[in-house]
């Protein structure tokens, strides 16, 4: 708790609970559970569904998706050819549900290895705990909200961000807050780890879990870095839509969120009226709770009043944006002990140059890359490590490279693979 907090009510955990009578599915079961790294829970009714035929390329993934998740935009980073195999493992699934294999576009299929897959369902489940366990210090009153509508999600969406932004300010710290914003005329949406304020500003903050004792290089903390600068970038997008205020802390490349346009977009009424039982919980967290609302600026909600709350409880302390400088927090996996943390500052025309990058990715102009030699340490935890295409081409490559006549040899990513003996099937034997 925040010294000095004592007298104030505290900030809310927020628990999500469809109610039986409402059969559809929420848009929140659309965001990726990696991605949302919080108690936040959704119940409903589970109703027969027609089974949806896996996507077939990265592109045809996308396309598919309304809304994308900051998780989208950054585990290509990490290695795009992993990034393909798991969307045609349909990865979002429980594992006995997935596929023994998969087709890739180039016809080739692969089977993945069940055991590096229970290990990765087993970090995530682990990470998610203490995720878990830091939101409850911060936020220790957990609400119910009934979500009969998908206006009735995205209200609370915003009403969450608000409400985010307003604890950071007021009692110094904030957890697992929502962001939103567009990027690259996509929608793009995702779960701010912590901010927390620092003399003016707001620091914007993430908790990794690791296995090894030891902080990642500075190249394997890219994946993360571009996270959370896709985070602030998100969240100046969405408070400079809600309050029209800038200021020089802001992304340069952070577009205004437009409500009309996020409805036309989601295909919402911004003037209907929200459900009954979400103005009923939304009551009770004003008054149970420490919100910037009182009970009678919440009497009649629809999009359009929730966005008139947002920007009320935002422009009151218009001084205090999320700063340049970002944070990683380590912990080791299994004993939750820090590791140590890195500080750096955002850098806007790198993460632009990725996203223009990747969304050729996306969008089916141009073919994935994997990772560079010096990284292959990746591969070892990689559950589409035997039979992987982009280790297959690049030690074919270096094999064919090295049976030339050497002329002016020098030292590159073609010698390191060379370096390895290409057997029967070509990788079965093959070492990083």
């Amino acid at each position: 708790m925040v010294r000095g907090a004592r007298a104030m009510r505290p900030s809310p955990l927020w628990r999500v609970a469809e109610p039986a009578r409402a059969q559809r599915t929420l848009l929140a079961l659309n965001v990726a559970a990696r991605e949302r790294h919080t108690a936040t829970t959704v119940r409903s009714r589970k109703t027969p569904r027609k089974p949806i035929e896996p996507p077939h390329s990265i592109s045809d993934h996308v396309e598919r998706k309304r809304v994308l998740s900051v998780t989208d935009l950054v585990s290509p980073s990490w290695c795009e050819y992993a990034y393909l195999y798991n969307i045609l493992g349909q990865s979002h699934l429980p594992l006995w549900q997935r596929p023994a294999s998969i087709t890739t576009p180039d016809g080739n299929v692969l089977t993945p290895s069940w055991t590096q897959l229970q290990a990765r369902e087993d970090t995530l489940a682990r990470g998610t705990e203490i995720h878990d366990a830091m939101e409850r210090e911060v936020q220790p009153i957990r609400l119910t909200f009934r979500l009969v509508s998908p206006a009735d999600e995205w209200a609370l969406y915003l009403l969450q961000f608000a409400a985010g932004i307003h604890a950071a300010r007021t009692s110094g710290c904030a957890r697992e807050v929502p962001v939103l914003g567009y990027v690259q005329g996509r929608l793009v949406r995702g779960i701010v780890d912590e901010l927390r304020r620092e003399g003016t500003s707001l620091l914007l903050s993430d908790t990794k879990t690791r296995r090894s004792s030891r902080l990642p290089t500075e190249l394997d903390q890219l994946q993360a870095r571009l996270q959370v600068m896709l985070y602030k970038r998100l969240v100046d997008s969405l408070y400079l839509g809600i309050t029209g205020q800038e200021s020089e802390a802001m992304d340069p490349y952070a577009e205004p969120v437009s409500l009309d346009t996020l409805g036309a977009t989601l295909q919402l009424d911004m003037d209907a009226p929200l459900s009954s039982e979400f103005h009923a919980d939304v009551q009770t967290m004003i008054q149970t709770t420490a919100t910037p609302w009182k009970p009678s600026e919440a009497s009649h909600l629809t999009l359009h009043t929730v966005l008139a709350l947002a920007r009320q409880a935002l422009g009151r302390h218009n001084t205090q944006h999320v700063a340049h400088e970002l944070e990683l927090v380590y912990v080791q996996r299994d004993t939750a002990q820090p590791l140590g943390v890195a500080r750096f500052h955002t850098e806007p025309t790198l993460l632009q140059d990725y996203l223009e990058h990747l969304f050729l990715l996306l969008h089916g102009r141009r073919a994935p890359e994997g990772v560079a030699a010096q990284s292959t340490r990746r591969c070892d935890s990689c559950a589409w490590r035997e039979g992987c295409e982009w280790r297959d081409a690049q030690a074919k490559a270096a094999l064919e490279k090295t049976r030339r006549p050497a002329c002016d040899a020098t030292v590159s990513d073609d010698v390191l693979w060379s370096e390895f003996d290409i057997p029967d099937h070509h990788l079965a034997l093959l070492e990083w």
